[in-house]
């Protein structure tokens, strides 16, 4: 008996540490976006220089996220580079420097633009479970009134009688006795 309750604890044990520490999926990604930074920092170091500052929020949700999937750092991530995208081709379309980059980093409002769509991200984080839940309430409450109705018109159609349950049945099948062999 011991020795099953150790095995399922290893089990446990091993079976969550990969999933934290990681996987392939992670590998692949981690590669991908090393060899864009690397990219960026060698053809378009100002673009870097925008992109990095612009996407801290990310970096931090990526940092206070443990949750499994990450959907906290996808989300604001993705909402974070909505708002960082068009000033980095901003910059890259009217010719990167490092003077135009300094100046646009240091803009109050293009940082605001950015940092809000990040914002924006956890709000939708904290907003779409609740407005989820009364979508999901709603539906069902409409499902109810469905049913009713066609249950009434059964009731109408076949008479009060259908309206009773049938008794409850037990299942037909060999007796099971209560107690549980052990096994030796």
């Amino acid at each position: 008996m011991a020795k099953k309750k150790n095995a399922k604890v290893d089990a446990k044990a091993n079976s969550g540490g990969a999933a934290r520490r990681g996987g392939a999926g992670n590998t692949y990604l981690i590669t991908v976006v090393s060899f864009v930074v690397v990219l960026l920092a060698i053809f378009a170091a100002p673009a870097l220089l925008v992109f990095a500052v612009g996407m801290v929020p990310s970096l931090v949700a990526w940092m206070i996220d443990r949750t499994p999937g990450h959907n906290v750092t996808v989300t604001v991530a993705a909402m974070n580079f909505t708002g960082v995208a068009p000033f980095v081709a901003e910059l890259l379309i009217a010719g990167a420097t490092m003077v135009r980059a300094t100046a646009m980093v240091t803009d109050v409002f293009v940082l605001a633009l950015m940092y809000g769509a990040a914002a924006a991200g956890w709000v939708l984080l904290t907003a779409m479970p609740k407005v989820a839940s009364v979508y999901i309430s709603v539906r069902n409450e409409a499902r109810v009134q469905v049913m009713q109705r066609e249950r009434k018109r059964i009731v109408e159609e076949w008479g009060p009688d259908v309206r009773d349950a049938p008794a409850a049945r037990k299942p037909a099948g060999p007796k099971r006795s209560k107690e549980r062999l052990e096994p030796v």
